[in-house]
């Protein structure tokens, strides 16, 4: 059945979305292939072999019977199931709907993957594989609905190998790249109760630990981390490393370079400092004792019980206590990630991969194709708002919206401190060499958590080892792949933190 499509206003969403539709047209010049956020790539990140044989085929249409969907975002689960409900109304088929826990969901899809039982959406939390790569061993097929979704975003969004392969619409980001995860949450209740004025959070790490320190005095615990999900403390590493000065970005290939020089640079003082600055909650006693049985989504219900002050989590925290403890919302305040001297922050994100895929082994791909156009109407927006996940692509959803006084801080959060950053992957060839990488293990998650286990001693060694083993790994895939890249490739000696990278920059 057809139905009337209501696109997001172009001018509202180029003024949200910022440098990201110039940057994209830049992209398209490269031709370049790009994990999506969350996907990974081989950068330290670990997840499945990026080999395999074969291309892709793609799936059918003209199959029956309701279509599978699988994600991760827990606080989107009403917006999803009003979507699938307005689809359903439309004429199309039943969605049968899954909520993942992220630290699972990769290892799920891959059996999926292998068993030839892919759900008909889904996304690519866990994988920690470069989507140009999943797309070459045919997990995904493009969609029938592209131009419409061509039509409904902004010029230059589709970028060639992120979200377009072969000029065909693969997927597309319902999220903006101004973003971070270790923001910090905190209760209200338990900090008055420390002395420690909830309106002025800390800003620096000396004045968290010793706000943890005031709360653990108090009776409850300073903070609570996901020692069970080293994917989630690697990125807290990646950002706080960034706010101590590492002059680089997170995911889509670049988690630990140096983009000013190109280097693999794990064992950077930054990383190391990152890391010593949340051991020493551990260390001084201040981490809530069950941490170390805890993944992200336990932690926070722990912390939402009033198990510690402080939680790190991104901006999808608010979403979810509003959705699952609501009784903790009054409670609920946010604070800035933490810097080490308490200065505003600074960091750098590259630009939002694709965030829905239709499965290669679907045979209802039609079907697929007219449900994704549903989340680039502005309605899907407004909720995505009102929901709380990450960002919606449409910033200036968010602040008319009846969002959370705390999401909407957040949002304002990342709108001053977040950046467009350079990216390699928009090099010729870049990707390809990614692409051939053999996986390097332990990843940086798995050394922070290795750390607070104890079987990371020397938490510099291993970070020694893992940037010589990730540059070692990238040496053998230039000369595996051939060509003009070369480790200059991932070197952009004119870019400076705190600014946006414009398409400009890509041509000098």
């Amino acid at each position: 059945m057809s139905r009337e499509q209501n696109p997001i206003s172009r001018r509202r969403l180029l003024r949200s979305a910022g440098l990201l539709a110039g940057v994209a047209g830049a992209f398209g010049l490269a031709a370049c292939d790009t994990a999506p956020s969350g996907a990974g790539g081989p950068s330290g990140g670990g997840g499945p072999s990026a080999g395999g044989a074969g291309g892709p085929t793609g799936g059918t249409s003209g199959g029956t019977g309701p279509l599978l969907w699988w994600d991760q975002f827990n606080p989107l689960q009403d917006l999803q199931k009003a979507t699938f409900e307005r689809f359903t109304a439309d004429g199309g088929p039943e969605v049968q709907y899954t909520v993942y826990n992220p630290a699972e969901q990769g290892q799920a899809l891959q059996l999926a993957q292998g068993s030839g039982q892919l759900p008909d959406v889904f996304t690519l939390a866990g994988v920690g594989v470069p989507a140009a790569v999943l797309r070459d061993q045919g997990w995904f097929s493009p969609l029938s609905t592209g131009d419409a979704i061509r039509d409904a975003l902004p010029e230059g969004s589709l970028v060639p190998g992120i979200h377009v392969f072969d000029d065909q619409v693969y997927s597309f980001s319902i999220f903006s790249f101004r973003q971070y995860e270790t923001l910090l949450w905190f209760n209200r209740g338990l900090l008055e109760r420390a002395g420690v004025d909830p309106e002025q959070p800390p800003a620096s790490w000396d004045d968290l630990r010793a706000a943890a320190r005031a709360v653990q005095d108090a009776g409850s615990s300073g903070l609570i981390l996901p020692l069970q999900f080293p994917d989630r403390l690697q990125a807290f590493v990646l950002e706080l490393a960034q706010t101590a000065g590492f002059p680089g970005s997170r995911e889509s290939g670049t988690n630990g370079i140096d983009l000013t020089t190109g280097e693999y640079r794990f064992h950077d003082d930054a990383f190391v400092e990152a890391i010593e600055f949340l051991l020493s909650f551990q260390q001084d006693g201040l981490l809530f004792p069950a941490s170390t049985s805890l993944d992200a989504r336990s932690g926070r219900a722990r912390w939402a019980a009033d198990g510690a002050g402080f939680f790190l989590d991104g901006p999808y925290c608010a979403g979810v206590v509003a959705g699952d403890f609501a009784a903790f919302l009054p409670q609920l305040g946010v604070g800035a990630i933490p810097t080490p001297g308490g200065d505003a922050p600074v960091l750098t994100r590259p630009p939002t991969g694709g965030t829905f895929w239709a499965s290669g082994q679907s045979d209802q791909v039609d079907q697929v194709s007219e449900l994704l156009t549903y989340l680039v109407d502005e309605e899907y927006q407004r909720g995505l708002a009102e929901a709380m996940d990450q960002p919606p692509l449409d910033l200036a959803a968010v602040a008319g919206s009846d969002a959370h006084e705390t999401y909407k801080q957040c949002i304002e959060f990342f709108a001053e401190q977040v950046f467009l950053g350079p990216s390699p992957q928009a090099r010729a060839g870049v990707t390809a060499v990614e692409a051939a990488m053999t996986p390097v293990q332990p990843t940086l998650g798995d050394i922070v958590q290795g750390a607070f286990s104890g079987q990371v001693d020397d938490v510099r060694g291993a970070l020694r080892t893992l940037s010589d083993g990730m540059t070692r790994a990238r040496e053998a895939a230039i000369a595996q792949v051939g060509g003009d890249v070369t480790a200059e490739s991932w070197a952009f000696p004119d870019w400076s933190p705190g600014t946006d990278f414009g398409p400009e920059e890509y041509a000098g």
